[in-house]
Protein backbone atom coordinates (compact mmCIF):
# COMPACT_ATOMS: atom_id res chain seq x y z
CA UNK A 1 0.00 0.00 0.00
CA UNK A 2 1.21 3.71 -0.78
CA UNK A 3 1.85 6.25 1.28
CA UNK A 4 -0.84 8.08 0.49
CA UNK A 5 -3.24 5.56 0.56
CA UNK A 6 -2.39 4.48 4.02
CA UNK A 7 -2.79 8.22 5.57
CA UNK A 8 -5.88 8.39 4.05
CA UNK A 9 -6.92 5.79 6.34
CA UNK A 10 -6.69 7.98 9.49
CA UNK A 11 -10.41 10.07 10.02
CA UNK A 12 -7.99 12.55 12.58
CA UNK A 13 -5.66 14.99 11.85
CA UNK A 14 -3.32 13.92 14.95
CA UNK A 15 -3.74 10.17 13.86
CA UNK A 16 -2.25 10.81 10.25
CA UNK A 17 0.72 13.39 11.72
CA UNK A 18 1.41 10.32 14.26
CA UNK A 19 1.22 7.88 11.07
CA UNK A 20 3.26 9.81 8.71
CA UNK A 21 5.99 10.35 11.22
CA UNK A 22 6.09 6.61 12.32
CA UNK A 23 6.44 5.82 8.06
CA UNK A 24 9.55 8.59 8.19
CA UNK A 25 11.33 6.36 10.91
CA UNK A 26 10.26 2.79 9.27
CA UNK A 27 12.19 4.60 5.69
CA UNK A 28 14.61 5.70 8.45
CA UNK A 29 15.51 2.51 9.71
CA UNK A 30 15.44 0.47 6.32
CA UNK A 31 17.94 2.88 4.52
CA UNK A 32 20.57 2.80 7.47
CA UNK A 33 20.14 -0.52 9.40
CA UNK A 34 19.82 1.79 12.75
CA UNK A 35 17.06 1.30 15.28
CA UNK A 36 15.05 4.57 15.76
CA UNK A 37 13.27 5.64 18.73
CA UNK A 38 9.67 7.55 18.39
CA UNK A 39 8.45 10.11 20.31
CA UNK A 40 5.96 9.80 24.00
CA UNK A 41 2.57 8.99 22.72
CA UNK A 42 -0.73 8.55 24.48
CA UNK A 43 -2.50 5.38 23.97
CA UNK A 44 -5.29 6.89 21.28
CA UNK A 45 -2.05 7.75 19.54
CA UNK A 46 -0.29 4.61 20.08
CA UNK A 47 -2.79 2.39 18.72
CA UNK A 48 -2.33 4.48 15.54
CA UNK A 49 1.10 4.36 15.72
CA UNK A 50 1.08 0.32 15.73
CA UNK A 51 -1.06 0.02 13.00
CA UNK A 52 1.51 1.61 10.65
CA UNK A 53 4.40 -0.53 12.24
CA UNK A 54 1.81 -3.87 12.04
CA UNK A 55 1.84 -3.36 8.18
CA UNK A 56 5.67 -3.59 7.72
CA UNK A 57 7.37 -6.83 7.27
CA UNK A 58 10.90 -5.28 7.26
CA UNK A 59 11.03 -3.57 10.71
CA UNK A 60 9.64 -4.95 14.36
CA UNK A 61 9.15 -2.57 17.41
CA UNK A 62 8.89 -2.48 21.19
CA UNK A 63 7.13 -0.11 23.65
CA UNK A 64 8.12 1.52 26.51
CA UNK A 65 7.41 4.32 28.78
CA UNK A 66 9.72 3.30 31.84
CA UNK A 67 8.12 0.77 34.11
CA UNK A 68 5.19 -2.09 33.53
CA UNK A 69 1.56 -0.12 32.52
CA UNK A 70 3.14 3.41 31.79
CA UNK A 71 0.13 5.20 29.94
CA UNK A 72 2.80 7.22 27.75
CA UNK A 73 5.13 5.40 25.97
CA UNK A 74 7.81 5.00 22.74
CA UNK A 75 7.90 3.00 20.45
CA UNK A 76 11.81 1.94 19.51
CA UNK A 77 11.58 0.47 15.55
CA UNK A 78 14.59 -1.50 14.46
CA UNK A 79 15.20 -4.20 11.40
CA UNK A 80 13.08 -7.31 11.94
CA UNK A 81 16.49 -9.59 11.75
CA UNK A 82 17.38 -7.97 14.77
CA UNK A 83 16.37 -8.45 18.72
CA UNK A 84 15.95 -5.77 21.36
CA UNK A 85 14.99 -5.05 25.31
CA UNK A 86 12.70 -2.39 26.83
CA UNK A 87 16.40 -1.53 28.03
CA UNK A 88 17.12 -0.04 24.72
CA UNK A 89 14.20 2.31 24.93
CA UNK A 90 16.10 5.40 24.86
CA UNK A 91 14.55 7.37 28.26
CA UNK A 92 15.91 9.14 31.26
CA UNK A 93 13.92 9.99 34.75
CA UNK A 94 14.06 13.19 36.99
CA UNK A 95 12.84 13.58 40.39
CA UNK A 96 11.43 17.13 41.34
CA UNK A 97 10.76 18.18 44.80
CA UNK A 98 9.40 21.67 46.31
CA UNK A 99 9.82 22.04 50.00
CA UNK A 100 6.89 22.61 51.97
CA UNK A 101 3.76 22.00 48.75
CA UNK A 102 4.08 18.43 49.69
CA UNK A 103 -0.11 18.93 49.18
CA UNK A 104 -0.27 21.72 47.11
CA UNK A 105 0.84 20.53 43.63
CA UNK A 106 -0.75 18.07 41.44
CA UNK A 107 0.26 16.36 38.24
CA UNK A 108 -1.42 19.51 35.98
CA UNK A 109 0.85 21.70 37.68
CA UNK A 110 3.99 19.70 37.25
CA UNK A 111 3.06 19.07 33.37
CA UNK A 112 2.14 22.83 33.32
CA UNK A 113 5.73 24.17 34.84
CA UNK A 114 7.54 21.54 32.29
CA UNK A 115 5.47 22.90 29.35
CA UNK A 116 6.23 26.24 30.08
CA UNK A 117 9.75 26.19 29.70
CA UNK A 118 9.28 25.29 25.99
CA UNK A 119 9.38 21.95 25.99
CA UNK A 120 6.73 19.94 23.73
CA UNK A 121 4.41 17.64 24.96
CA UNK A 122 6.06 14.40 22.92
CA UNK A 123 9.42 15.22 25.26
CA UNK A 124 7.56 14.11 28.26
CA UNK A 125 6.33 10.60 29.71
CA UNK A 126 4.24 9.77 32.18
CA UNK A 127 4.31 12.21 35.64
CA UNK A 128 4.19 10.02 38.64
CA UNK A 129 3.19 12.39 42.13
CA UNK A 130 4.58 10.08 45.06
CA UNK A 131 3.51 10.27 48.25
CA UNK A 132 5.86 13.23 49.39
CA UNK A 133 4.33 15.21 46.90
CA UNK A 134 7.23 15.18 44.61
CA UNK A 135 7.15 14.44 40.93
CA UNK A 136 8.97 11.71 39.00
CA UNK A 137 9.02 12.42 35.48
CA UNK A 138 10.37 10.06 32.38
CA UNK A 139 11.55 12.34 29.55
CA UNK A 140 13.91 12.36 26.53
CA UNK A 141 17.73 11.94 27.20
CA UNK A 142 18.29 14.98 24.89
CA UNK A 143 16.04 17.38 27.02
CA UNK A 144 17.56 15.75 30.65
CA UNK A 145 20.47 18.09 30.65
CA UNK A 146 17.77 21.63 30.03
CA UNK A 147 15.63 19.98 32.79
CA UNK A 148 18.64 20.02 35.25
CA UNK A 149 20.07 22.92 34.87
CA UNK A 150 17.02 25.51 33.67
CA UNK A 151 14.06 24.06 36.15
CA UNK A 152 13.72 25.69 39.17
CA UNK A 153 10.01 26.64 40.21
CA UNK A 154 6.80 24.64 39.84
CA UNK A 155 4.44 28.08 40.36
CA UNK A 156 5.58 30.08 42.93
CA UNK A 157 7.41 27.30 44.67
CA UNK A 158 11.09 26.83 44.14
CA UNK A 159 12.47 22.82 43.57
CA UNK A 160 14.90 21.06 43.48
CA UNK A 161 15.81 18.62 40.24
CA UNK A 162 17.91 15.98 40.09
CA UNK A 163 18.15 12.35 38.19
CA UNK A 164 16.97 9.26 38.96
CA UNK A 165 17.09 5.58 37.64
CA UNK A 166 13.87 3.96 36.50
CA UNK A 167 14.45 1.40 39.52
CA UNK A 168 13.47 4.66 41.39
CA UNK A 169 10.36 5.39 39.96
CA UNK A 170 6.79 4.90 42.07
CA UNK A 171 4.35 4.53 39.88
CA UNK A 172 0.90 4.50 41.69
CA UNK A 173 -1.58 1.05 41.53
CA UNK A 174 -4.08 1.74 40.05
CA UNK A 175 -7.53 1.23 40.62
CA UNK A 176 -10.89 0.80 38.49
CA UNK A 177 -14.93 1.15 39.52
CA UNK A 178 -17.01 0.22 36.94
CA UNK A 179 -20.19 2.25 36.38
CA UNK A 180 -23.46 0.76 34.72
CA UNK A 181 -25.62 3.80 33.30
CA UNK A 182 -28.45 4.41 30.57
CA UNK A 183 -28.31 7.19 28.44
CA UNK A 184 -30.08 8.40 25.51
CA UNK A 185 -27.33 8.47 23.52
CA UNK A 186 -23.33 8.12 23.40
CA UNK A 187 -23.08 12.13 23.18
CA UNK A 188 -19.99 13.35 24.89
CA UNK A 189 -22.08 15.19 27.55
CA UNK A 190 -24.37 12.47 28.20
CA UNK A 191 -21.42 9.91 28.79
CA UNK A 192 -19.04 11.87 30.66
CA UNK A 193 -22.52 13.41 32.68
CA UNK A 194 -23.09 9.69 33.96
CA UNK A 195 -19.17 8.87 34.17
CA UNK A 196 -18.45 11.43 36.38
CA UNK A 197 -21.77 11.85 38.21
CA UNK A 198 -22.44 15.76 37.21
CA UNK A 199 -25.60 16.71 35.66
CA UNK A 200 -25.77 17.75 32.05
CA UNK A 201 -25.80 21.40 32.74
CA UNK A 202 -22.46 21.24 34.80
CA UNK A 203 -20.88 19.16 32.19
CA UNK A 204 -21.80 21.34 29.01
CA UNK A 205 -19.71 24.37 30.45
CA UNK A 206 -16.89 22.34 31.05
CA UNK A 207 -16.49 21.60 27.70
CA UNK A 208 -16.66 24.57 26.57
CA UNK A 209 -14.06 26.05 28.81
CA UNK A 210 -11.63 23.28 27.79
CA UNK A 211 -11.60 21.15 30.68
CA UNK A 212 -13.09 17.90 28.95
CA UNK A 213 -10.96 15.64 26.71
CA UNK A 214 -11.50 12.65 24.75
CA UNK A 215 -8.84 10.28 24.06
CA UNK A 216 -6.51 12.68 25.38
CA UNK A 217 -7.08 15.50 22.87
CA UNK A 218 -8.96 18.57 23.45
CA UNK A 219 -12.96 18.70 22.41
CA UNK A 220 -14.85 21.82 22.62
CA UNK A 221 -18.31 19.88 21.27
CA UNK A 222 -20.70 18.61 23.82
CA UNK A 223 -22.45 16.54 20.77
CA UNK A 224 -19.25 14.50 19.74
CA UNK A 225 -20.34 10.69 19.28
CA UNK A 226 -18.49 8.11 21.13
CA UNK A 227 -17.11 4.66 20.78
CA UNK A 228 -16.36 1.72 22.47
CA UNK A 229 -13.17 2.15 23.75
CA UNK A 230 -13.42 5.80 23.89
CA UNK A 231 -11.50 7.48 26.87
CA UNK A 232 -12.78 11.28 28.59
CA UNK A 233 -10.95 13.08 30.98
CA UNK A 234 -12.14 15.73 33.16
CA UNK A 235 -9.73 18.08 34.95
CA UNK A 236 -10.09 17.59 38.61
CA UNK A 237 -12.24 14.57 38.39
CA UNK A 238 -10.16 11.31 36.54
CA UNK A 239 -11.16 9.90 33.51
CA UNK A 240 -13.42 7.52 32.52
CA UNK A 241 -13.60 4.67 29.03
CA UNK A 242 -16.68 3.81 27.74
CA UNK A 243 -15.95 0.01 27.79
CA UNK A 244 -18.95 -1.11 26.42
CA UNK A 245 -22.46 -1.26 24.78
CA UNK A 246 -24.17 -3.58 26.93
CA UNK A 247 -27.58 -3.23 25.09
CA UNK A 248 -30.97 -1.34 24.92
CA UNK A 249 -33.65 -0.62 27.53
CA UNK A 250 -37.09 -1.36 27.59
CA UNK A 251 -37.70 2.75 26.85
CA UNK A 252 -35.12 2.37 23.93
CA UNK A 253 -31.91 4.28 26.49
CA UNK A 254 -28.66 2.57 25.42
CA UNK A 255 -27.07 0.81 28.48
CA UNK A 256 -23.23 1.28 29.29
CA UNK A 257 -20.15 -0.09 31.17
CA UNK A 258 -17.90 2.45 32.23
CA UNK A 259 -14.63 2.12 34.02
CA UNK A 260 -13.11 4.90 35.95
CA UNK A 261 -10.13 5.11 36.99
CA UNK A 262 -9.74 5.79 40.88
Amino acid sequence: MDRESLLARFEQDMERFTAAAVLDRIEQVERTGQAQAGDFLDPYLQRAAERVLNISKHVKFLSWGGYPGAERVRHLIFPAARQAKTTDVPLSCVEASASGAENELTHRDFLGAVLGLGLRREKVGDIIITAEGAAQLIVAPDVLPFLLSSWTHVGRHSITVKEITSEELRPAVVSVREIKATVASLRLDSVASAGFGLSRSKVAPAIRAGLVKLNWQSVKNASASLKEGDVISLAGRGRVELAAVTGESKKGRLQILLKKLL
